[in-house]
């Protein structure tokens, strides 16, 4: 019997803002049940590799593997986005330390690949670091929450998170050296019970001239390579090659390449956060795929 792979409409993935979203398929039953646990595959020794992190304030999800396979993403079946790059639209937020399992379904034999668990981090972060006296503090969480500034546990100043979950505090007070600085987080509009918290920040003493952390490659990329990805701060702005790319709410910057680039190229990555702080530049050479 000729093998076969049988994928819904809802899988087939909807465009937004540019890139193509990968909508789960919507059972086991959508995948030809005689593929099933056919031979080996080399598939069985590959697991979703997972760009960046899993926040709980992310929307999406960016995986590598194979092209020729569905990634399954506790229990959401999604298609190959391209190049073996799976973008994937999560169906809710999930909370700090809750599990991700994933795994591969190959198209052509049906077996599976071991699965993998990914551990849901914080996503409520201050950007970048604060120094004494700042007179504004930057930062993302979920959108329409309201973030309450903590110096030393106590509050500094409130502000509502906007857009895509960016929010900034004008401190009510001075934050001396030292000090411990953190947010608190709550829903307005019930989206969620529960309140978020981010990590403590010791405030130091600035290092002039030095520039924030700027955007850092997930994979080493070669003469081969289709896409390029990046981890970068969420809703940063990434320019390469003279063309300006958006991270997502992960904090993930995929760039797809036109045109293969030649071994010993030198790039640079430039970055602009989403409260326009420019970030430290990232230097890297393409290397050879023989």
């Amino acid at each position: 019997m000729k093998k076969r792979i049988l994928i819904v409409a809802a899988g087939l993935g909807i465009t937004l803002g540019g890139i193509t979203v990968g909508n789960p398929i919507t059972s086991q039953a959508a995948i030809d049940a005689d593929i099933v646990g056919v031979g080996h595959d080399p598939i069985q020794n590959i697991v979703p590799f997972l760009a960046g992190n899993i926040l709980d304030s992310s929307k999406d999800a960016t995986f590598i593997g194979p092209s020729n396979a569905i990634l399954v993403v506790n229990g959401q079946y999604y298609r190959e986005n391209t190049n073996g790059v799976f973008r994937v639209r999560l169906p809710n937020y999930l909370d700090v330390g809750d599990s991700v399992v994933t795994k591969f379904i190959s198209t052509s034999s049906g077996v599976s690949s071991a699965t993998r668990v990914y551990t849901t981090t914080s996503g409520t972060t201050i950007e970048p670091k604060v120094s004494p006296g700042a007179t504004r503090v930057f930062g993302s969480t979920r959108p329409n929450s309201q973030v309450t500034l903590l110096v030393n546990g106590e509050p500094a100043g409130s502000a509502l998170s906007f857009g895509y979950g960016q929010w900034n505090i004008a401190p009510r007070i001075h934050i001396p050296l030292g000090s411990n600085v953190s947010v608190r987080v709550t829903s307005i509009n019930n989206s969620y019970t529960h309140t978020l918290s981010s990590p403590v920040y010791k405030v130091t003493a600035p290092n002039p001239g030095s520039l924030p952390k700027g955007p850092q490659l997930v994979q080493t990329v070669t003469d081969q390579s289709k896409d390029i990805l990046f981890t970068a701060t969420p809703y940063a702005r990434v320019t390469l090659l003279g063309t300006e790319h958006w991270a997502d709410s992960a904090g993930i910057v995929h760039v797809k390449l036109g045109t293969t680039l030649k071994a010993g190229t030198t790039l640079t990555a430039t970055m602009v956060d989403d409260f326009s702080h420019t970030r430290e530049p990232l230097t890297f050479t393409v290397i050879s795929s023989r």
